[in-house]
């Protein structure tokens, strides 16, 4: 048959990204044969690289294809093989419809002549295809055996490095694994996506694929079973074999917070300010929490602003920033150097409180005992001694991790336990600092002095929270 209308189609599946070697082999092997039969082709060459199609994705080159046959551009396509141009039964049902409506024969280097204007080029058409759709499934229920098996066993997905992992997936990048256990710890003690990402951006840690952090691959990673050595396989999850970065129950937890439809998201960028959606305004005081905000500097300093609390609702209370957050830190840095703020991690509601107290009680008084005797004991084994106190601040830890509370624990642990609480205080992210004064007061803004009189602390109302004084 004499064609004078030709069009080349090219596709690969699979290929890496930026490699054309596939469809390029293709496509010199369709123009040869285009060269043999005399059949012109005339710029009419279409390729899809890194293109399947098993599952009839889209495919902007085989639908230009499709559209020049059906506007009476071509008589006859030139492909590799069969399967290069459908790889499924509706595809190619609609497909062969389409090519005997328009008179459009298919060559194939690689297989038969198939004239779909005839009964016999369709029947042909149709048998060859269903040979390669079952090629296609049977290999899909290899894979998806290979694939059960592996989760079965518990090995690490394979597909892209997982932050936190080698490649393989079988041990842990330490210092990513940190970050993500960091990460989960913040969540469950109030910090945002946002702001986790804006800290870890601000540090410089990039994410795995050496770019910075947005909302969303905040919230994938601390989705991501992974991480508490499980592995989803239709709708069900497995125990894996490899290094657990958070246990199962913190996953969990977060998970649980995150997929909270109640909770309050942000998208944008993270709080700036220690109170903002904190406090409250005393001038309605009614729980109308303020937000910030900013006014312009004295005339003459152009572009300087300073920032500012303001009532959410009208202009009647604007305070600035700084001396407000300055004296809200020094309280709660003074009630968490209290002797009794290990109290405030208690849960006081949990059944067998007070007989944990007073395990814990006992427990203290024994290593307070314990020092004093050795430090009047010249002849004390100082080895002897390590052991013991040791031995009773296991069992000290176990009583308190009994009576705590989980929420306030998170929050408030790091420094209630720390040497220096001041110092703490410094390293926690603006999260974790708002999330710490959220669970220990409510603070309410009054309005200040008119005109230039100094910051009144007063103007500042602290109130403790129940158990919280």
């Amino acid at each position: 048959m004499k064609y004078t209308k030709g069009a080349s189609y090219e596709r690969i599946s699979k290929a890496d990204e930026g490699d054309e070697d596939g469809v390029i082999r293709q496509g010199e092997d369709t123009a040869e044969l285009a060269e043999r039969r005399g059949i012109p082709l005339q710029g009419r060459r279409f390729r899809d690289n890194d293109k399947s199609a098993t599952h009839g994705k889209h495919r902007p080159q085989y639908e230009r294809l499709m559209a020049a046959v059906q506007r009476g551009e071509v008589d006859v396509i030139i492909v590799y093989m069969l399967g290069r141009l459908w790889r499924n039964r509706r595809e190619r049902a609609e497909g062969i419809e389409i090519l005997r409506k328009h008179n459009v024969s298919v060559l194939c280097v690689k297989g038969p002549e198939l004239d779909l204007t005839t009964a016999a080029g369709r029947l042909l058409a149709g048998l060859l295809g269903e040979v390669d759709t079952f090629e296609v499934e049977q290999m899909s229920e290899r894979e998806q055996r290979e694939m059960r098996q592996r989760v079965e066993r518990g090995v690490p997905p394979t597909g892209p490095r997982c932050f936190g992992y080698t490649a393989d997936g079988a041990e842990l990048v330490e210092d990513e694994a940190t970050e993500v256990r960091d990460c989960f710890h913040a969540l469950l003690a109030g910090a945002t996506l946002s702001g986790l990402a804006a800290g870890l951006n601000e540090r410089g840690i990039l994410n795995r694929n050496g770019k910075p952090w947005s909302y969303n691959a905040m919230r994938g990673v601390l989705l991501n079973e992974r991480y508490a050595g499980l592995r989803q396989y239709r709708g069900e999850l497995y125990p894996g074999k490899w290094p657990v970065i958070v246990d199962e129950a913190t996953w969990r937890e977060a998970k649980h917070l995150l997929e909270d439809e109640s909770r309050a998201t942000r998208r944008g960028p993270g709080r700036r300010w220690l109170l903002s959606g904190i406090a409250r305004c005393g001038v309605c005081d009614d729980g109308t929490t303020v937000t910030s905000g900013s006014r312009g500097g004295p005339k003459g300093t152009r572009g300087l602003t300073a920032p500012l609390y303001r009532c959410r609702k009208t202009k009647h209370l604007a305070r600035g920033t700084e001396p407000i957050d300055l004296t809200v830190e020094e309280y709660v840095i003074r009630r968490l150097s209290r002797p009794d703020a290990v109290d405030l991690l208690v849960d006081e509601t949990a059944p067998g409180t007070e007989e944990l107290r007073a395990k814990a009680v006992a427990l203290r008084s024994r290593i307070s005992s314990l020092t004093d005797e050795f430090a009047d004991d010249d002849d004390a084994d100082a080895a002897a001694f390590k052991a013991a106190i040791r031995r009773i601040k296991t069992r000290l830890a176990d009583v308190e991790a009994q009576m705590a509370h989980p929420q306030r624990s998170r929050i408030l642990v790091d420094i209630v336990t720390a040497e220096d609480p001041a110092e703490a205080w410094k390293d926690l992210m603006l999260d974790r600092r708002r999330a710490v004064v959220a669970t220990l007061a409510t603070v309410t803004l009054l309005p200040g002095r008119p005109g230039r009189a100094p910051f009144d602390p007063r103007s500042v109302r602290i109130e403790p929270l129940q158990g919280m004084g």
